[in-house]
């Protein structure tokens, strides 16, 4: 009985520290959004991951908590990619590869607000170099042919080829709007 018991403890423990994973990952991707300091969700995010990860015994097969680690991945990718760094990989991050793939696959949608924001304030050159760094995320998570039962990438490769679409169709307006107010 005890170890079904440490099993229910484990697994309550690591939903609650998911939970405040998902939701440090929103306040770390709205700072970003305001230009407001991220710092403080990068650092507690890190250290709830630190924690899940102890709870769990590493980070190779903890199940419920996988939608907070891609959270986590697409946070701290984004920062990555707006603070002009290059994209961390899993292991930099502490997380196995699944989730930082569907983080990253889940990136693009965050990119795009990035471009959205750059171009409604008419900084075209900006939006144009990050939507440059989305064409490779992109060309990289379309080349994952995974069955869904392994990695569950295919909607949001669907749902990425949606986003970079309508990004291209957004630059190529406000480029030609450009253009002609010159």
């Amino acid at each position: 009985m005890k170890i079904l018991r440490d099993m229910e403890l484990r697994r309550e423990r690591t939903i609650r520290c998911s939970r405040d994973i998902t939701r440090e990952t929103k306040k770390m991707i709205h700072a970003i959004h305001v230009s407001e300091d991220a710092s403080v969700p990068r650092e507690t995010l890190r250290r709830l991951v630190s924690e899940l990860s102890a709870e769990n015994g590493g980070l190779s097969d903890i199940g419920p908590a996988d939608d907070a680690l891609a959270e986590y991945a697409e946070a701290m990718i984004l920062d990555s990619i707006v603070g002009g760094r290059d994209v961390p990989s899993f292991s930099e991050l502490g997380i196995g590869p699944g989730p930082w793939v569907l983080g990253l696959a889940d990136c693009l949608g965050e990119m795009r607000r990035v471009v959205l924001t750059s171009l409604m304030s008419e900084n075209v050159p900006y939006a144009v170099s990050v939507f440059s760094m989305m064409e490779e995320m992109f060309h990289t998570i379309m080349l994952f042919d995974i069955p869904d039962a392994v990695l569950p990438i295919r909607r949001k490769q669907d749902i990425a080829r949606g986003v970079m679409e309508r990004t291209r169709t957004d630059i190529t307006n406000a480029a030609m709007i450009s253009k002609i107010r010159e």
